[in-house]
């Protein structure tokens, strides 16, 4: 059996919508804050990414909290605004170096970290803030990813889901009066020729596919997470390949009162769930049976099946190939033996060196990657 994993944001698609919203968000605060110059860079994104912090959510809340810090080294007691429309009375420049703030981050006494312990750890460790702004930072790191207690959150979620799809889920009056930004600026990384040629070759027998993103994604019943990725997929036009997404990720901390991102990749629970949602499971088996793949080491017979697969696993950045590789340790403890291929797609020169680093062959496109792994 051959099997392809594919990462979506950077790999099936330019997810133009999320970096331009990740960086409005930014531009945006930094401007309620008073800094004039809070500008995001695509180099900077880049930065953040070949670290492993692949999360325009956690991107957002760092980088704001980078800025608070800008703001506090100079007015001491300003903290955060309550909303986008209050008037900046202060104006500072330069603004935070987010690049080198990403290096740091990716340095190695933090890389075994996951990205918001990363960032609570540099934060606490600069030692230059009272108790109650300590207490704002920690609050805007740990609610990144909920609408209610984030700033950075509400605001990159209405641009991404457009006004009237963010009031419709989540029951929020909007701010900005914008559409999707998904829809309006993501682009397909294959032709239709190019996606007819591969859903073909995955519908062939021995073949099959999968998608393993950190997009928020239909979740099982049972848990909330909104169709980020569903949005990619269809836009794309393969909706009908599975998608271990956020939402499972969400469903499955939630059974086991766990953070959901104590299983998202690079962790082996990703691609695990996403191996078996491959094979045609349904999310909930496919989530709870990586969990506990992972947890007790005992491989029940749905496992089998993968028995000498080949996998490839297509990814812009390493935090899918750590949990591919991390996935076959598991699995060979259990007498399961699977043959990993790890294909990076990237033309930035310093994602593709992380790439490279973990043992992935580089290309500059999706199509070209395919061209040989579909032989």
């Amino acid at each position: 059996m051959k099997i392809f994993l594919f990462d979506m944001d950077g790999v099936l698609l330019e997810s133009h919508g999320y970096h331009l919203a990740l960086q409005e968000t930014v531009q945006r605060v930094g401007g309620a804050l008073g800094v004039g110059d809070a500008m995001l860079t695509s180099d900077d994104i880049a930065t953040f990414e070949a670290g492993g912090i692949t999360s325009e959510w956690d991107e957002a809340a760092i980088c704001i909290a980078s800025l608070l810090e800008t703001v506090w080294a100079s007015y001491p007691d300003r903290g955060l605004p309550d909303s986008l429309a209050e008037d900046a009375t202060i104006s500072l420049r330069p603004g935070p170096d987010f690049s080198a703030l990403a290096r740091r981050l990716s340095a190695p006494d933090l890389r075994a970290l996951l990205p918001p312990e990363r960032a609570e750890r540099h934060f606490m460790s600069t030692g230059h803030f009272v108790q109650a702004q300590s207490n704002i930072l920690l609050e805007l790191i740990r609610g990144a990813r909920d609408p209610q207690r984030s700033l950075s959150h509400r605001t990159f979620q209405e641009l991404v889901l457009g006004s009237a799809e963010f009031n419709r889920i989540y029951k929020l009056p909007p701010a900005l009066d914008c559409e999707s930004y998904l829809l309006k600026h993501d682009r397909s990384n294959l032709t239709q020729t190019e996606i007819a040629c591969l859903k073909e070759w995955i519908s062939a027998p021995g073949h099959a596919a999968a998608m393993i993103t950190n997009r928020p994604s239909y979740p099982p019943v049972g848990a909330f997470c909104t169709p980020e990725a569903e949005l990619g997929a269809t836009m794309i036009g393969l909706d009908d390949i599975p998608i271990a997404g956020l939402g499972g990720l969400i469903w499955l901390g939630q059974q086991h009162h766990a953070d959901s991102q104590n299983f998202i990749k690079p962790s082996p629970v990703h691609a695990l769930a996403a191996l078996r949602l491959s094979l045609g499971e349904a999310q909930d088996i496919a989530f709870t049976d990586a969990a506990n793949m992972v947890e007790t080491g005992r491989a029940g017979s749905a496992w089998q099946r993968l028995d000498g697969a080949q996998v490839f696993v297509f990814e812009d950045s390493p935090s899918g190939i750590k949990s591919l590789q991390a996935a076959r340790q598991v699995l060979d403890k259990a007498e399961i033996h699977i043959e990993t291929n790890y294909v990076g797609i990237a033309r930035n020169p310093l994602k593709a060196q992380a790439l490279m680093a973990n043992a992935a062959q580089v290309f500059p496109s999706l199509a070209e990657a395919l061209s040989m792994s579909m032989e």
